[in-house]
């Protein structure tokens, strides 16, 4: 099985923060998924190797995880959703005063992200299911392949 890791997993790892998401990754491990993230998890990451290409790497080579380039498929995916994210974003007001609600903002990279893994994988794992849910609701968690 393809899997999309998520930002977010990689970081818990670096950091050793939210065990139960990394617990999924090493998982993921053991029974030998395939796993992928997009260009821009490789980009996000980097701060945290400190530009060091070459320990960045090494940790993504120590958890097997291969980096595939976006295809034109995902890019349509994320920008559909990015739309409808930016359109909902900015139409939510108060149904009583009127005034405009102030929302989780998210970026570019998080619907990047969701197009790659609808696009090329068979689900995604993050801690961030939420995001992807609402605007990705064809693409399986990782944690719902995980029930046997």
């Amino acid at each position: 099985m393809k899997i999309c890791v998520d930002t977010t997993i990689l970081l818990d790892i670096l950091k050793d923060e939210f065990r139960v998401f990394q617990e999924k990754l090493y998982t993921a491990l053991m029974r030998r998924e395939d796993l992928i993230i997009p260009p821009v998890v490789y980009a996000e990451l980097m701060p945290q190797f400190k530009g060091d290409i070459d320990l960045l790497a090494r940790f993504l080579k120590e958890h097997k995880i291969a980096i595939e380039p976006l295809c034109l498929n995902s890019a349509i995916s994320a920008a559909r959703a990015w739309m409808k994210y930016l359109k909902r974003k900015t139409k939510l007001k108060c149904p009583e005063c009127g005034h405009q609600l102030l929302l989780r903002e998210h970026f570019l990279s998080d619907f990047t992200i969701g197009g790659f893994a609808l696009a090329k994988c068979d689900a995604i794992l993050t801690r961030d299911r939420g995001i992807y849910a609402k605007y990705f609701p064809e693409l399986a968690g990782y944690e719902n392949c995980l029930v046997d």
